[in-house]
């Protein structure tokens, strides 16, 4: 009886996965997720957020201002559409702009407008200083960057050098004196005080298309940073240097012990037409204010709060403190964002939002969440490796997430967040029940993944866990046999079977000899794969640590942080293995070759990129038929890809009851569009992409009946969406 228990498991397991060879893969946000109040989470398969930065930009050229958040210890591009809700923080995950950013992004990014064209242009880390990208937005091609110049000189006196920055100091750009040109905010290379390099576009050439930049000599705003905390000796101060005219060949004053770990902000704070200052700093966890008594040409710190802001509840991180000013609730005044700049700190409430209560002039900021976009993800902490199984034993697989840590309050503790399933016919959702699922933070286990098989044989699944000290424990299965109770597990024995692979342990218990009984498959932080063969009696023997001769390490790489994944999909076994890189590596040719090396068919499987250390499992979770992915990632989240062939583009602000027509479908040269049951109160969108994602085609619908021509667009299946503020829908549509 317990062998037929058993081999039914193995075949829940995988058959899930026996549907056709050939599968295409796209991310997908129609599967809601609700929190636990089961009001959804608007960007639930946004990914997660750890150590964001974020930039202004407008990225679908519709007139509002959108968002890009970006992670250096990762290098993740998270675009983000504004949907515009009035006094709503409304924006949409949108990953089909991740490919239109450059490749090289390093240490953070920052937007300005800095030709005065109408478009935000990028700027990020580069060899000691910062490069340029312009913004070539055009209704053609939508999005697109051309990089202006690889690093930004400055002039010391003549001496021509580059504008110091590093990937973990970031400077300010502002049109510091109001002569309508950029210029750059930046601290010294000692990082005691604050360099101003004014741009001379204007008043040489007339226009502020270039770079002409220009150190004034001495240090902006007349103070210093302390030594030992994030706030400042103000002016008069007897130490505030007068640069040489070539730093690098004479001594340059230090005032401080050198650091690294800043991050800069300047807006007009009280309205009086200079700008005043924010400071993160690695120094000390709050936010710096100094307030400038000068004017727009020479900059003068009168008074400082080290607590910013201290009329409300004050900006803190445990690392360095990021602020950054915009309006992020659509209510026309710019708000305070501060988050986490380093990944040692804060991983969950980690984006701090403070609503502008007054207006640009006067800028007083009221906390709201500290964690600002966060919670409307699937985000667990640092590290999201999901597993699918039925927890409550309704028949429907529930997903079951577990983390490396989450930090609380500087204390990191590994965590399982269950999501239940509670999808009803063709609505398919999950419902988030606890962070907590069996107690695993009290266990003192860090570093968690988890793989749900019989081990002790009395059928029923236990759970095994492995953690980063390449442990394993096994949590077995107290809830009645055969009972339909919800399954619950204890931690009964730490350490299972004196297994240890080193580091960072990620356990998948599968049937790999096909003989009926589980066996176990453990990847490690080398990027290599152990097996171990259930010997019948649920005992285990060591078999290989070169299991399949895969290894996920790449040149020169510390690390390779294996993920195994083995399934049938009726071609029998398959192997996909997640990767620090953020790729999946793709095997067959297993069956009857487990002491052979495995056929690598791709350590791209099928594009998709999660950096880093991606973990995949699957399930159909869509109901389709066909088994989904979802991966998750280092900053904490989840992506879902399923094989369904329409992009989703749905959301909490859609109004899920509109619809539109097509036609001809298939179509050769002129589309033609019918809404119904909608009275125009504002321009729709129309948008084609292709399957991937990439937009072909944009365009503006002001009647219920619109024709567009699409001869240019190369034969193809395509997905034509109409978005407006509260509508998004999407057909397929066929291109001759």
């Amino acid at each position: 009886m317990r062998l037929k228990h058993l081999l039914l498991y193995v075949f829940c397991c995988v058959s899930i996965l026996g549907r056709a060879q050939t599968q295409t893969f796209f991310r997908d946000t129609l599967v809601h997720v609700n929190d636990i109040n089961n009001q959804p989470l608007y960007n639930a398969w946004g990914g997660g957020l750890n150590s964001a930065v974020f930039a202004e930009m407008d990225l679908n050229n519709d007139g509002v201002m959108d968002l890009v958040a970006y992670s250096s210890t990762n290098n993740r591009v998270i675009p983000m559409i504004n949907k515009g809700v009035y006094k709503k923080s409304s924006y949409v995950y949108a990953p089909e702009y991740v490919s239109k950013f450059p490749s090289d992004l390093d240490g953070w990014i920052k937007s300005f407008d800095y030709d005065n064209d109408g478009d935000m242009d990028l700027f990020t880390y580069y060899n000691a200083s910062l490069r340029c990208y312009r913004n070539d937005i055009n209704a053609g091609q939508g999005l697109k960057f051309t990089l202006v110049v690889p690093q930004l000189y400055t002039h010391f006196g003549t001496f021509p050098t580059n504008i110091y920055c590093s990937r973990v100091n970031m400077p300010a750009l502002s049109d510091v004196d109001n002569d309508g040109d950029m210029d750059v905010l930046a601290f010294s290379i000692s990082g005691g005080w604050v360099e101003h390099h004014k741009n001379y576009s204007m008043d040489s050439l007339g226009n502020p298309n270039g770079f002409l930049m220009y150190n004034i000599p001495q240090c902006w705003g007349y103070f210093a940073l302390k030594g030992a905390y994030n706030t400042a000796d103000l002016p008069p101060i007897p130490s505030c240097p007068l640069l040489p005219a070539n730093p690098l060949a004479s001594p340059i004053i230090n005032l401080q012990k050198k650091h690294a770990g800043s991050v800069l902000c300047v807006f007009d704070s009280d309205g009086d037409g200079d700008k005043d200052l924010l400071n993160g700093d690695v120094l000390s966890p709050n936010v710096l204010y100094l307030e400038n008594c000068g004017n727009p040409d020479s900059a003068y710190m009168c008074s400082q709060d080290s607590a910013f802001p201290s009329y409300d509840i004050p900006a803190s991180m445990l690392d360095v403190a990021a602020p950054f000013y915009f309006d992020g609730n659509n209510d026309g005044n710019k708000d305070l964002v501060v988050s986490n700049f380093f990944d040692t700190g804060e991983d969950y409430k980690n984006v701090l939002f403070y609503k502008n209560t007054t207006n640009n002039q006067t800028n007083v900021f009221n906390f709201t969440t500290n964690e600002w976009l966060v919670n409307q993800m699937v985000e667990v902490g640092t590290g999201a490796h999901p597993a699918f199984f039925d927890v409550n034993a309704d028949g429907k697989l529930d997903l079951l997430i577990a983390n490396e840590y989450r930090s609380d309050a500087g204390i990191l503790k590994s965590k399982i967040t269950y999501y239940e399933n509670i999808s009803s016919g063709t609505n398919f959702q999950f419902r988030f029940v606890t962070d907590d699922f069996s107690a695993l933070s009290l266990t003192g286990i860090i570093g968690s993944a988890l793989t749900f098989g019989d081990v002790d044989g009395d059928s029923d699944q236990d759970m095994i866990v492995g953690d980063a000290s390449g442990n394993i424990h096994l949590f077995s299965n107290i809830a009645s046999s055969g009972s339909s109770k919800p399954n619950c597990f204890i931690l009964s024995n730490s350490n299972y079977l004196g297994i240890n692979v080193g580091s960072n342990a990620t356990p998948q218990l599968v049937d790999v000899d096909r003989d009926g009984q589980i066996d176990l498959l453990i990847g490690e932080r080398n990027g290599n794969i152990n097996y171990y063969r259930n010997n019948g009696n649920f005992t285990y023997s060591f078999i290989t640590a070169n299991f399949g001769g895969v290894n996920v390490k790449k040149a020169n790489s510390f690390a390779g942080f294996s993920v195994p994944y083995l399934f049938d999909n009726g071609n029998g076994y398959e192997l996909l293995v997640g990767s620090l890189s953020g790729y999946l590596y793709h095997y067959n040719n297993i069956d009857g070759n487990l002491g052979g090396n495995f056929n690598l068919l791709d350590s791209m499987f099928q594009n998709i990129y999660e950096p880093q250390r991606c973990y995949p499992a699957a399930s159909d979770v869509d109901g389709d038929g066909k088994y989904d992915l979802v991966v998750g990632n280092a900053c904490g989240g989840v992506v879902l890809y399923s094989q369904n062939s329409v992009l989703s583009l749905d959301n909490n602000f859609n109004n899920h009851n509109f619809n539109f027509n097509v036609y001809p479908n298939p179509v050769s040269d002129e589309l033609t569009i019918k809404l119904s049951d909608i009275n125009f109160q504002e321009p729709l969108q129309l948008k084609i992409t292709d399957i991937a994602g990439r937009e072909v085609g944009n365009y503006v619908i002001t009647t219920n009946i619109t024709t567009v021509d699409v001869k240019n667009i190369q034969s193809g299946i395509y997905i034509c969406n109409i978005i407006g503020k509260t509508i998004i829908a999407s057909q397929k549509i066929i291109k001759l």
